[in-house]
């Protein structure tokens, strides 16, 4: 077994950078998100995108050439690194984006009117929306539902036009 924080050090990471990482991390998972799960407001780790890059690096998983961490981390932080640490709106706050917040339930480009009419569709169908996603993809809104059944997949499903 291998020891996380002596990792980072012998990688470059500061103590105070080990301590920021692991307080951050440990609020994320508290919180299931990096918003606090009351008043919806966003925190954000306390110390430099370069320093958490340098800790996630770290990690000897990221050599393992068996292991999927290296090509996770090199894949999937330069999609959410902005997310993660920008600290101005519409990133502060859990909201439509119609009202200048972010959510990961709708895309950003959906108006009111785009949620109105997938809430009303999720009603007719009795869908429960807290499992889904929805996008707007060339003028037409796809929801995605999490789950491991793919036998009841639907397309293509005409819904008001």
């Amino acid at each position: 077994m291998f020891n996380l924080e002596q990792a980072a050090l012998a990688h470059g990471a500061t103590k105070e950078d080990w301590k920021a990482f692991v307080a951050y991390a440990g609020g994320f998972y508290g919180n299931m998100s990096n918003y606090y799960h009351f008043g919806q407001s966003k925190f954000v780790p306390e110390l430099s995108p370069e320093a958490f890059k340098k800790i996630l690096t770290s990690n000897p998983l990221y050599q393992d050439q068996s292991a999927c961490y290296k090509e996770v981390v090199d894949q999937i932080l330069p999609l959410v690194e902005k997310e993660i640490f920008a600290f101005e709106p519409p990133y502060t706050q859990i909201n439509y984006p119609s009202e200048g917040g972010i959510t990961a339930y709708f895309s950003r480009n959906m108006t009111k009117e785009d949620l109105a009419l997938v809430l009303e569709f999720a009603d007719s169908k009795n869908l429960n929306l807290l499992n889904t996603r929805a996008f707007k993809e060339n003028g037409k809104i796809v929801i995605t539902v999490g789950s491991i059944d793919t036998e009841k997949t639907q397309k293509g499903i005409e819904f008001k036009g």
